[in-house]
């Protein structure tokens, strides 16, 4: 799976009824921002000051990030990281969700609104993929002084779990508070410190000799947090279910439960 599929399916909070979706006008924009790390990490773009650099048009394994960077590479002028993530589509939560249901990583179900809208509700998800995905980000969220450094990768899935607001659920309740403020803690000067510490394992993530400027430009704590809380201040974001923004006969989380938060 890529980033983005992981990052989706933290988000996916699995509730004592219903799974539901967290935060997903948050989540779109967070999911553009993982396709752009994961082509970090693999050495395809860098992350300028001004614009987004193609450094490597050259095919990667998945066919949509193939798909990212080669509209990155058609737009001109090269749009910069904050104009990139602004302009994310409306359409990108509900294209990951099918994603994810074509690969039955989640099953969902139609029903028809009181509106007469067709809903997409989530039904389950596969619990072992999640809980694989849930320990490496446990493991950086334990990450600190005399620990091993955290992957790049898995770093900045962390950041995103954080910043984007999916944390509560990933850890609900009361039981998860400490895991939430650790991972909060990661867009603060603790993420500059474990980002050095992931420099060092940066070569396995992507291979390239390029790769730790690359990781540098996306995946400072501080620097994505700041971008994406920017944009979020002008996200209408709605509750912490699904008020969704995204078109009629779109989907839904399956019902208020109130058992992610």
């Amino acid at each position: 799976m890529t980033m983005g599929d992981e990052l989706f399916l933290l988000a996916v909070g699995t509730g004592r009824r219903h799974p539901r979706i967290r935060s997903d006008n948050r989540l779109r924009i967070a999911l553009r921002a993982a396709e752009l790390a994961e082509l970090c990490l693999v050495g395809r773009i860098a992350l300028g000051v001004r614009h987004i650099e193609i450094l490597d048009s050259g095919p990667v394994e998945d066919r949509r990030l193939n798909n990212v960077l080669r509209d990155l590479a058609r737009t001109a002028p090269p749009p910069s990281f904050h104009d990139w993530l602004r302009l994310t589509p409306q359409s990108v939560v509900t294209e990951y969700f099918s994603r994810l249901d074509d690969q039955k990583v989640l099953r969902s179900r139609r029903r028809r609104d009181p509106a007469g809208y067709t809903r997409h509700e989530v039904v389950s998800v596969d619990a072992a993929r999640r809980q694989g995905v849930l320990d490496r980000l446990d493991a950086v969220a334990r990450s600190g002084p005399g620990t091993p450094p955290a992957d790049p990768r898995d770093l900045a899935l962390a950041v995103l779990v954080g910043v984007a607001d999916i944390a509560p659920a990933v850890y609900p309740g009361v039981r998860g508070s400490s895991a939430r403020r650790r991972l909060a803690a990661l867009t603060t000067s603790e993420g500059t410190a474990l980002l050095a510490s992931a420099q060092a394992v940066a070569p396995r993530a992507g291979g390239s000799a390029g790769l730790p400027s690359a990781v540098q430009s996306v995946m400072p704590g501080r620097q994505l947090a700041k971008q994406l809380t920017k944009l979020y201040s002008d996200v209408t974001t709605g509750d912490s279910g699904l008020a969704h923004g995204l078109d009629s006969g779109g989907w839904s989380g399956g019902g208020s439960d109130g058992g992610n938060d």
